[in-house]
């Protein structure tokens, strides 16, 4: 009987591995080397041209055809962070979205094959923001996304769907004798939407998590909350070459609940805005 259930087994394992070798090569042929994570990236491929003159326009088309390859992108941070709702017991200086300008930066990198499909990397970082016995603490934040390149839509519009994994990291000091910090690992799900029309690019971004966040409260004892939120982004680049543009665009993160800023509240868990400007530039993207 034992020799007959191993043998079923056996027969049961093989007839889910054929199937799912015959739907990965039918998704294959859709988007050639969807299913590998790591393609590797021919360089020699690409024709790096960072000074050659900007394409504008394309015979028989509205829009202009985007970069393959590796991309980088570096911008400068101007945000306002939300202060929390309870300060020290002062309602006074706290409440809703009020908050404090800071400044931070930003970068992101990755590449996209010519199959349509690669890594996008982003990491940011605000140094505040700097408000003593009020607002104060800083922000970071590291994520690596999977994205693909869609069929180009109506109009012109290219979209990118991505998944992806996200750490984030906010350190609250307002209260100057407790340190409250703020552990998020989150999964992610987005897109990002764009058309390149003459010398200028108009983009959108848009991000939706949910998580866990571990919340360390100095000596006085750790809790977790679960953490939901979003992040939305709206620009314009105008290129300088074929693939150096200089961009500006607005940039809002929200998390919607899961916070410990309270250091005398035992599980506390509140919402907070990160949101304003940032610009700088692209390369070949």
């Amino acid at each position: 009987m034992l020799i007959y259930r191993k043998a079923l087994w056996t027969l049961v394992i093989v007839a889910n591995l054929a199937a799912a070798s015959s739907v990965q090569a039918q998704y294959d042929t859709v988007y050639p080397a969807a299913m590998q994570p790591f393609t590797d990236v021919n360089l020699e491929n690409y024709d790096f041209q960072w000074f050659a003159p900007p394409i504008t326009e394309q015979y028989g088309q509205d829009t202009i055809d985007p970069n393959t390859g590796i991309f980088f992108e570096y911008h400068r941070l101007f945000m306002n962070v939300s202060r929390a709702d309870q300060i020290g017991g002062n309602f006074s200086v706290a409440g809703g979205f009020n908050g404090d300008a800071t400044y931070g930066n930003r970068v992101d990198f990755g590449f996209m094959t010519e199959e349509n499909n690669g890594w996008l990397f982003s990491g940011w970082r605000l140094d505040g923001p700097s408000y003593d016995l009020v607002n104060r603490g800083d922000f970071n934040s590291f994520e690596g996304n999977r994205t693909w390149r869609l069929p180009q839509f109506y109009e012109g519009f290219w979209m990118e769907p991505m998944v992806g994994v996200r750490y984030m990291q906010f350190n609250d000091k307002t209260n100057p004798f407790i340190f409250m910090q703020n552990n998020m690992l989150v999964g992610q799900l987005g897109t990002r939407v764009f058309s390149h029309r003459g010398q200028w690019t108009l983009k959108g971004e848009a991000r939706a998590f949910a998580g866990q966040n571990w919340v360390y409260r100095g000596d006085i004892g750790d809790y977790t909350n679960a953490v939901v939120g979003g992040e939305f982004a709206l620009g314009a680049a105008y290129h300088l070459t074929r693939e150096i543009s200089l961009d500006v665009a607005w940039n809002t993160l929200y998390l919607g609940k899961g916070i410990g800023r309270n250091a005398i509240a035992e599980f506390d868990s509140e919402e907070m805005l990160i949101t304003g400007v940032m610009f700088g530039f692209t390369l070949n993207r």
